[in-house]
Formats: C-alpha cells, structure tokens, sequence
C-alpha cells in the first residue's frame, strides 16, 4: 500500500494505492478541482481509475468536488450516514463552536466574511446522493482497501477516521497538524469529541494523515 498525500490548498486530499486499485480520501473544495486532477496526473492516475471515494466528513472542503467526481467519471462515494444529509442539501453545520483564541476566532470572522462566504457563493457545494452509506465498523477489504471504519463524532456527526491494517490512521478533521499535531477547534459536540478521542487512545495507531497539515508519527501526538 501506498499513500500520497495530495495539497489541495488549505486542505489535504489523500490518494492510496494498492494492488487491487487506488482509492480517494477527501476531495477538497469545488475551487480547488483543477488542483485535484493535476495531483492525480502527477501521480499517473486517471481520475476514472478511482476505485472509491471516501469522505470523512461531510464538511465543503472535504466532499466539494465528489457530485463532480460522481457525474464526469462515474465514482463512486461513500460517507458515513450521520453526515450524508450534508451532501444531500449541499448545506453547511451552523451549530458548531471554535474552541481557540479570541484573536483566532476573530482572523476567522473576518476570513468567512470577507472569503470563505464569496467563494462559496462563487463555487456552490453541488448536492450528490451517496453511493455508499459508511458506519462504525465497515470494512474496506472486500474491495481490495485492507482498511476499517472508525467513528469519530465531535467535529461533526458522521465524522470517521479510516485505519489500515498497517496501522495508518486516516483522521479527517479529528486532528489536524496546521502548526503542531492538535485535536479539533471546531466542534458540533464537545462531549462527544471527548469520546471519539478515548477511542483514538485505544488503536495502535503508527502514523497520522490530517484532514490539514502534513502527516506524523502518532509517537509526536499527546492526547
């Protein structure tokens, strides 16, 4: 197995490849797409030889290119249910609360308004129907992806982190690496997160893949 990291801007797509066939975590914002393919190429991949996308959480900048994924090469998506109604309206969690500085939470006010809000009305999230319906548990090695899932509520509902059978550790936005490994800032569910971190506690877990920032050794996080 082989993983590649894939920089979408701010945010990381992750491209796996094995011998049954390569698989897609994450695929980054709507105005990142050309972004997405280029990395593909880079890595000789034709976007129509993707064997799945899997999304770990149902956040823009996660599944803003899978309804075009779906539709221009016909793959197929999968995301966990909690957060599959998320791709089906195209709408955004409203309810969550950033746990970080004051000066952070205002840089990010001031970002959303004067940014993040005209980019989206600019590159709408295109609804899409997921093509699989992910749960606690679902095991990717039917399909040659020797990988499980593990729910990770908190960040959001439907959150999951995806773990290897090699021990690698698919994260999503559960914890994230912009300036040194760290657990979620944004939260839908703080008690719930602090369960979801419990269970990370639990897995013999090598090596992290954030949903941002650049992967690292489990060894270099402090839960």
């Amino acid at each position: 197995m082989e993983i590649r990291r894939l920089v979408l801007g701010m945010v990381n797509a992750y491209l796996v490849k094995t011998h049954s066939g390569s698989f897609l975590i994450d695929t980054g914002l709507a105005i990142g797409r050309s972004k997405l393919e280029q990395a593909l190429a880079r890595e000789n991949i034709k976007p129509g030889e993707i064997k799945l996308v899997i999304a770990t959480h149902g956040d823009l900048d996660h599944i803003g290119n899978c309804a075009y994924l779906q539709k221009k090469y016909g793959l197929k998506v999968a995301v966990h249910e909690a957060d599959a109604d998320l791709c089906r309206t195209g709408k955004r969690l409203s309810n969550r609360k950033r746990k970080s500085s004051t000066f952070t939470r205002v840089r990010w006010s001031v970002l959303n308004a004067l940014i993040i809000k005209p980019l989206m009305k600019k590159f709408p999230l295109e609804s899409f129907e997921p093509d699989i319906i992910l749960y606690d548990g679902y095991d990717f090695g039917n399909i040659g992806f020797d990988a499980k899932v593990i729910h990770l509520t908190g960040h959001s509902a439907g959150s999951i982190g995806i773990l290897t059978a090699d021990r690698d550790f698919f994260a999503g936005d559960t914890i994230s690496n912009r300036k040194k490994p760290a657990v979620a800032d944004i939260v839908e569910n703080e008690l719930a997160l602090a369960e979801s971190l419990e269970k990370i506690r639990t897995l013999n877990i090598r090596n992290v893949y954030p949903g941002h920032g650049k992967p690292f050794s489990m060894a270099e996080f402090k839960l």
